[in-house]
């Protein structure tokens, strides 16, 4: 489903960085060239997983350094089973340097955290992501983690 080349994700004309894009029903903004900052609204299909990864891998790829993502699960569905084998089967290496995702009940935070905890026990290597309740909370840990970066 990724076709956009890296060009698209950091406007050369000067234009605002921090415009949302719509993936489905999904958002996307980077922030701070940086960071990959999503908004997640209802269920996630694989296709969609798959696309968002691609467009994390061309910025970091544009800009030399692993980005930091920043997730909002406040909306958050259901991931499909599709979406769940495609998210354990990435390899963020190189793609991501950490990951901080806020928002959501307790119950989608906890099925969240399952599906990255199965990750992490597949790949113990896998880049630093945390579970927080507020935004403020997610950016603080990522601003930690991109200052010992």
């Amino acid at each position: 489903m990724h076709t956009s080349p890296p060009e698209d994700l950091r406007d050369t004309n000067g234009a605002d960085l921090t415009d949302w894009k719509p993936v489905g029903e999904h958002h996307y903004r980077v922030e701070s060239t940086d960071i990959f900052h999503v908004r997640f609204a209802g269920n996630v299909e694989g296709p969609i997983i798959e696309h968002l990864y691609g467009l994390q891998r061309d910025l970091a790829m544009a800009s030399g350094r692993p980005v930091f993502l920043l997730v909002d699960i406040s909306r958050f569905g259901e991931f499909s089973t599709e979406a769940r084998k495609f998210s354990t089967a990435l390899d963020p290496t190189g793609i991501i340097a950490a990951t901080g995702i806020y928002g959501g009940s307790f119950r989608q935070r906890m099925v969240m955290n399952m599906l990255t905890r199965a990750g992490t026990l597949l790949r113990p290597s896998l880049p630093p992501l945390q579970f927080f309740a507020h935004e403020a909370e997610a950016r603080a840990f990522l601003d930690d983690c991109r200052a010992r970066a």
